[in-house]
């Protein structure tokens, strides 16, 4: 009987590893690539096909309004106005490489940090 607890905190350490497997780009990670609230998670192309309103293959700042303006300088990685998904896709992998635990190891080693 004392072996039941052990086994399941074993367990619930063991289902978050799997968000920390390595994905290809398009493929998003266990737990989707977020999409700012609840309900199912969007693929790269499934967010971008989304957005993209007028189908043209390109998200402009119209097409982006209602979400952080920042974002869409972010991304938009040859600063032409406009993001192609190839853009969107190497931004939101480079973001799920980053992640939010080295960000915080980076502001703790900063000179000043604690």
């Amino acid at each position: 009987m004392t072996k039941t607890p052990l086994l399941i905190a074993c367990a619930l350490f063991a289902l978050p590893m799997t968000a920390l497997a390595q994905t290809d780009g398009q493929t998003p990670p266990p737990g989707g690539w977020g999409n700012g609230g609840p309900g199912p998670r969007m693929t790269p192309d499934e967010r971008f096909a989304k957005m993209d309103v007028n189908k043209d293959g390109f998200i402009t700042r119209d097409e982006f309004k209602g979400r952080r303006p920042e974002m869409f300088d972010m991304m938009d990685a040859n600063k032409d106005g406009k993001l192609t998904k190839d853009e969107m896709v190497a931004f939101m992998k480079a973001r799920m490489e980053k992640g939010p635990r080295k960000e915080a190891t980076a502001s703790s080693s900063a000179p000043g940090g604690n």
